[in-house]
């Protein structure tokens, strides 16, 4: 799944999900473009990965930030091939009822907005290019719904539609959408927003193992790689079957052999 000869923008990169991401698209040979608004953050990124890089701090809620990110990354490496829309935040843990709208927009500006931003800058870059690829970082809680998480779900649920909807108005233009729903993944994102009786709860279902970002990484490397050409406006499961069934059991984990190697 060579990437030699790729850029690619990877949107909050400073941490979890998107830090795995920048360092095995690093590592099979592209140049990463790492986005996010903490600069030290994303130069802890920096530090690890393996090809030239850019460092574009950045907020994708914003058209001019999104505009920029596009710009920077063609002025240093000439093109866009690759947009990984993963910036997102966790947002409140509350009804409908009690999320002010202050919180709602925060929420869909940042995992909703954000994405439809960033793809309006980057895919006529990939346009001139010949085509491309936009992958979205979704979540099983824009399929399931979850209790006290509104504005979440509901922003998560419009990255999926999203991204096929664009899967569609792009195809003539050679560019390839899609999505990947996540489920529990071992995050800093997480931690904040789960709390530890509950990341330990998580565990029990996954037989002591919750998602890694390396394993997230790796279905991503998949669809952004030339041996997912086939795969556009698809939302990719990766949950450990959570969504499989009504019920809260999730699947034991069927890594018994080697783990994909730790980043």
């Amino acid at each position: 799944m060579s990437l030699r000869g790729k850029v690619a923008i990877v949107t909050g990169s400073g941490s979890g999900i998107g830090r795995a991401i920048a360092i095995l698209l690093s590592r099979e040979g592209a140049n990463v473009v790492l986005v996010g608004r903490r600069a030290e953050a994303l130069r802890e990124t920096l530090l690890q990965v393996d090809q030239p890089a850019l460092i574009v701090q950045a907020d994708v809620s914003k058209l001019s930030d999104a505009r920029r990110i596009v710009e920077e990354t063609v002025r240093k490496f000439g093109k866009v091939d690759i947009l990984v829309n993963n910036a997102g935040v966790e947002g409140p843990h509350k009804t409908v009822v009690d999320t002010t709208e202050e919180e709602w927009n925060t929420v869909v500006d940042i995992n909703l907005k954000g994405v439809f931003l960033c793809s309006k800058c980057a895919i006529p870059e990939m346009k001139r290019n010949g085509g491309g690829v936009v992958t979205n970082v979704s979540s099983n809680w824009g399929i399931v719904g979850a209790a006290n998480s509104a504005a979440y779900c509901a922003s998560k649920a419009g990255v999926i539609l999203l991204t096929k909807a664009m899967a569609i108005d792009h195809a003539r233009d050679g560019v390839v959408v899609n999505c990947i729903c996540p489920g529990d993944v071992e995050t800093p994102m997480i931690r904040r927003s789960m709390g530890a009786s509950v990341i330990r709860e998580a565990r029990t279902r996954n037989l002591g193992k919750l998602i890694s970002p390396e394993e997230i990484a790796h279905a991503i490397l998949y669809l952004v790689s030339d041996v997912g050409a086939m795969t556009t406006g698809t939302a990719f499961i990766v949950d450990n079957g959570a969504t499989a069934s009504e019920g809260p059991q999730l699947l034991p984990s069927r890594s018994h052999g080697p783990a994909p190697r730790t980043i």
